[in-house]
């Protein structure tokens, strides 16, 4: 039987495969679309489109995987009611913060122009570009795939929470989070091109099928420089003396940040169904389409403002702001 941390594992790698994809995509352009001579309107002409368009698709892709993942893994009985579907398009066209694709791209241009004018070399200031642009895009497309996993899990009445899922080679911080059940509104925390993956589980999948998904237990499956790379030779040393690894890590690293509080304006035009749902329609300067004055939380906001609350509430905020049928 295929256990939920498989599964999850299984999900990550089809998440990877996409981030691959459209990563490869990003760099064919910077490399091929930048010209020396003119780098700002080479980069709008050429660049700025195709990575915008990769991400947003990327982003669609993965928040599509969520449906049939989360229902692969808790379908051991039917679910008593109809599971709402989540909207996978809701999850593209923007970053986890809740800015516009284009603002992105817009920030790469401004950051790589910054550099040049500190005095980097064009090869250098243009390599670090590339860097952060492929940053960007697994980050926001990993982003997308999880948030929807995790709308689609708080709307399917079977799970009980989730669990980490962490694929080695992880960093500590990632490492001393594997295992846990987390509620299905608690938020996921992560760090810039963290891979890691949540996999849904019953309470009864959670204590029965992840009894080597654990820190000491993944500790323990690398070998002893893995564990000094990841720890640090002194911390690697008090956990393999029988410190708890938890304990270590987080006596001298800050926690990692859940994705919140942030708002977006993709969809909440007159044409767009949040904006139909929403409604308090006018018009903006600028804007072609009438836009609703309340303000779209990402789905990552709603979790987090929502946490504790009953499910069906979380589900019916979830569809009025369109992350959900």
């Amino acid at each position: 039987m295929t256990t939920p941390t498989r599964a999850g594992r299984a999900h990550l790698d089809a998440t990877q495969a996409v981030v691959r994809g459209k990563a490869a995509e990003i760099q064919r352009a910077w490399r091929q679309g930048l010209d020396r001579g003119g780098l700002q309107a080479s980069y709008v002409a050429r660049v700025a489109p195709v990575l915008v368009a990769a991400i947003k698709a990327g982003q669609t892709e993965t928040a599509a995987l969520a449906p049939s993942y989360v229902a692969g893994v808790l379908g051991v009985e039917p679910p008593e009611q109809a599971t709402p579907t989540v909207v996978p398009a809701a999850f593209a066209g923007f970053t986890t913060t809740g800015l516009p694709l284009a603002g992105l791209a817009d920030l790469l241009i401004i950051r790589l122009l910054a550099d040049l004018g500190a005095g980097m070399s064009a090869t250098d200031a243009m390599l670090i570009g590339l860097r952060r642009a492929l940053t960007y895009t697994a980050t926001e497309i990993t982003d997308a795939g999880r948030t929807a996993t995790q709308v689609q899990l708080i709307a399917d009445r079977r799970a009980a929470g989730y669990e980490r899922v962490v694929k080695l080679p992880a960093c500590d911080r990632c490492i001393i989070l594997a295992g846990r059940l987390y509620r299905v509104s608690q938020g996921f925390r992560r760090h810039p091109r963290c891979d890691c993956h949540m996999a849904p589980v019953t309470r009864e999948q959670w204590r029965e099928s992840n009894p080597d998904h654990h820190p000491r237990a993944l500790f323990e499956s690398m070998s002893e420089a893995e564990q000094n790379t990841r720890f640090g030779t002194g911390n690697a040393a008090a956990i393999r003396a029988g410190a708890d690894p938890a304990q270590v890590v987080n006596a001298r690293r800050a926690a990692m940040p859940v994705a919140g509080r942030w708002t977006t304006t993709q969809g909440t035009t007159s044409r767009g169904l949040v904006g139909q749902r929403l409604g308090e329609l006018a018009t903006w300067p600028g804007h072609r389409y009438q836009r609703s004055r309340l303000a779209r939380p990402t789905a990552g906001q709603l979790v987090a403002d929502l946490s504790g609350r009953p499910r069906e509430e979380l589900i019916a905020a979830l569809r009025r702001y369109g992350y959900l049928l």
